[in-house]
């Protein structure tokens, strides 16, 4: 290990961020731990890290320079029933107050924190352009992500450097979001969703891995931070892009009210978007490598 290398858990490392951020860690000379209720599990040819299955797993003996907390369960699917809510609460809050009591028990704490959180912190704000600086909003989502980042930033107490990353829709060609709309834009099935004017904030997944490696090893990076690209686009034009890049055409739109009537609460996914910039990053001249959304489809669609 080099110098600079550091010993980096990471919770949620399973999914879609976490896998493809973990083998740029191990090439960076990290060495890399994730938490994991299920290590056997874990499979991948590109990285082997030290799986753990608790926190009370992990000997005080294995070191850790830095956390990167990305677990929670998938908000996207499932109604939001109570029960569905105290899971999403449980796997985001509750998992980050067990890591806090975790780490102060240890004797050596980590140096630095970087914890999920995602642009629907600010609610569905229509045309408004939303800087870090802006409140959260007042719907459930909203509510979920603020107490959320309230518990990441509760380990500063113990002299832990908190970034918290605010991620929009995450774009890549292994999961998230675009993997059940390929095939039918594919067939020329593509489908504006409702009147197509709500704001989707986008990142593409190598500047999202890429914006987590810079607030790693940035010392003053700490609050929050908009991991989004600079030019959100409005879903009409997302869903006409996609339909371009992939030479064919988009003539159907998804009716607003039969995705209320199947979704309930959790339709505001779809139906509302935030217009969110990353202001803080640029201020640390960060620079993306996908500042169009036409390019990061391009990307994935024709690697």
């Amino acid at each position: 290990m080099t110098q600079d290398s550091l010993s980096v858990l990471i919770t949620g490392g399973t999914g879609l961020i976490g896998q493809a951020l973990i083998p740029v860690l191990e090439r960076n000379g990290h060495r890399i731990s994730v938490l994991t209720r299920h290590p056997n599990r874990y499979l991948s040819s590109q990285s082997q890290p030290d799986l753990f299955s608790s926190f009370e797993d992990i000997p005080d003996s294995h070191p850790v320079d830095a956390i990167i907390n990305l677990a929670g369960a998938p908000i996207v699917g499932p109604r939001w029933s109570r029960q569905r809510k105290q899971v999403l609460r449980g796997s985001r809050i509750g998992l980050t107050r067990n890591l806090a009591r975790w780490m102060a028990a240890r004797q050596t704490p980590a140096s630095v924190m970087i914890s999920g959180s995602a642009v629907g912190y600010y609610g569905n704000r229509n045309d408004d352009i939303l800087g870090e600086s802006e409140p959260s909003g007042d719907d459930f989502g909203s509510h979920l992500c603020r107490d959320w980042e309230n518990e990441s930033l509760a380990l500063e107490n113990l002299g832990i450097r908190v970034a918290i990353i605010r991620t929009g829709l995450v774009l890549s060609g292994s999961g998230g979001m675009l993997t059940p709309m390929l095939p039918g834009y594919k067939l020329g099935l593509g489908a504006r969703i409702g009147n197509g004017r709500q704001w989707m904030s986008w990142i593409h997944i190598d500047d999202q891995v890429r914006a987590i490696c810079h607030l790693l090893h940035h010392p003053s990076s700490n609050g929050a931070y908009n991991l989004t690209a600079p030019v959100p686009v409005r879903n009409a034009e997302f869903s006409d892009t996609l339909a371009r890049v992939l030479n064919r055409p988009r003539l159907l739109v998804f009716p607003a009210p039969i995705l209320k009537l199947a979704l309930g609460e959790s339709a505001v996914l779809l139906l509302g978007g935030q217009r969110a910039i990353p202001d803080r990053l640029q201020q640390e001249e960060f620079q993306f490598r996908f500042k169009s959304v036409e390019a990061a489809l391009t990307h994935i669609a024709n690697p």
